[in-house]
């Protein structure tokens, strides 16, 4: 009697699909790490003669040079930035939002987010370089 050996199916896998998953989960894990924050806000800080550390941000507003305000590396005008704190503050009463301001900005150019950041009801955190 003759023993006939099987054909072992010719399995194909395609892999072309693997690396289009690759490369939307960098993109992903891009877009979702904190790189985003302040590495595309050119800001120079205000320097003070002391300060004090503080617990790390958990919401940033940063308004630079320009005038333009970005939260949370995403820009923002300042008359919608009370409206998208707001939701943050209701999770977290104790919420400290951290503001960061170009230090050539006068006065009348920050006071709209820092006002539209109180009105919130976060508590502010103004940060800065320490001098020299």
């Amino acid at each position: 009697m003759a023993i006939r050996r099987r054909k072992k199916p010719n399995l194909v896998l395609p892999l072309s699909s693997m690396g289009d998953i690759a490369f939307l989960l960098i993109i992903f894990f891009m877009l979702a790490s904190n790189f985003m924050k302040t590495g595309n806000v050119d800001l120079q800080r205000p320097g003070a003669p002391t300060l004090e550390q503080q617990e790390p941000a958990k919401c940033s507003v940063m308004v630079d040079r320009d005038g333009v305000v970005w939260c949370d590396g995403a820009q923002v005008s300042a008359a919608e930035l009370a409206s998208i704190i707001k939701p943050l503050v209701e999770r977290d009463r104790e919420l400290a939002v951290h503001v960061s301001v170009h230090k050539d900005l006068k006065r009348d150019e920050f006071m709209p987010v820092v006002e539209a950041v109180s009105e919130s009801g976060a508590k502010i955190v103004l940060t800065g370089e320490p001098e020299d």
